[in-house]
């Protein structure tokens, strides 16, 4: 998915696809084909541009492209046998991409994936906060069935770098069941959360607010990840790991529209095709990464 205005750019993004789902210890696998589905279903929307320009029904506007340029950088190239080999190509090209003033915005892949684009916004940014849109902590710090890295696991290893602070880490759509050991865990780091029933009741605008207070802290740079689960399966059915009771298309679309305009790097995971109804949740994921680069224009 690639476009370029007619202007001078103003507004860069990179995509960058990251094809893996070796970190999908427990949920199932397939996220390594989101990529693909992600990128056909975000061009569809190429169509609708005339002139640079296109109307954001939602948004209520016509919006001006002719300063925006949307790279594809492509996927990049996967080592099954070496998780470090690989990571480190994905966080070369998102140093390079924000090296080069382009947003980067990076396609899973399981979750695990979010691991190599943190580390190289730490690598540039004294201070960095996250905004985890999930249904789940992932925070685990080992287990024996997922060893000490996987998709349930680079929250926890995120938390580690030395420009995270996990007061600076705000959750949100959590829902189901957990470790109780998570539980006392997240209270002695100081880590926000909000229940997907906590953020719906609360709405979006709230919510956003929330997120750039407690993500922001300090100047800190703001990180935004999205697992799809953090929908309900009824609208994101093509999920690494369903959970009921999940937020909605219009309360994400929202919080990432305010969100946007701030946000440093963002990506989104667990978007699996092998498990999607008619592609109904790759067209979400393309949905929803238009609102980011709308939002910012």
């Amino acid at each position: 998915m690639e476009f370029r205005g007619g202007a001078p750019t103003r507004h860069r993004f990179a995509i960058i696809g990251f094809p893996w789902d070796f970190g999908a210890s427990l949920g199932r696998p397939g996220a390594r084909h989101g990529p693909e589905e992600i990128r056909r279903s975000a061009a569809w929307n190429l169509n609708r541009i005339r002139q640079d320009r296109v109307w954001d029904v939602e948004g209520g506007r016509i919006v001006d492209l002719s300063a925006v340029e949307i790279s594809d950088r492509g996927d990049v190239p996967i080592s099954a046998h070496d998780t470090e080999a690989t990571f480190g190509r994905v966080q070369a090209q998102v140093a390079e991409a924000l090296a080069e003033q382009q947003l980067p915005i990076v396609l899973g892949g399981d979750h695990s994936i979010s691991l190599p684009p943190i580390r190289a916004l730490a690598a540039v940014r004294e201070r960095v906060g996250i905004v985890q849109l999930d249904a789940h902590l992932d925070l685990v710090d080992f287990d024996p069935r997922q060893g000490s890295f996987s998709q349930s696991s680079q929250i926890r290893r995120a938390l580690e770098l030395p420009q995270m602070d996990a007061r600076r880490l705000i959750q949100v759509g959590l829902r189901g069941l957990n470790y109780p050991e998570m539980h006392d865990f997240c209270r002695a780091q100081g880590i926000t959360q909000l229940t997907a029933a906590e953020a719906l009741d609360a709405g979006a605008e709230a919510v956003a607010e929330r997120c750039l207070t407690v993500a922001g802290a300090d100047g800190a740079a703001i990180y935004l990840t999205l697992d799809i689960d953090a929908l309900d399966p009824a609208s994101a059915p093509g999920a690494g790991a369903h959970e009921h009771g999940g937020l909605t298309p219009r309360f994400v679309s929202a919080l990432i529209r305010r969100l946007a305009p701030t946000v440093e790097a963002f990506d989104i995971a667990e978007v699996n095709p092998l498990f999607d109804v008619h592609g109904m949740t790759a067209n979400l994921a393309s949905k929803l990464i238009w609102d980011l680069i709308l939002a910012r224009v």
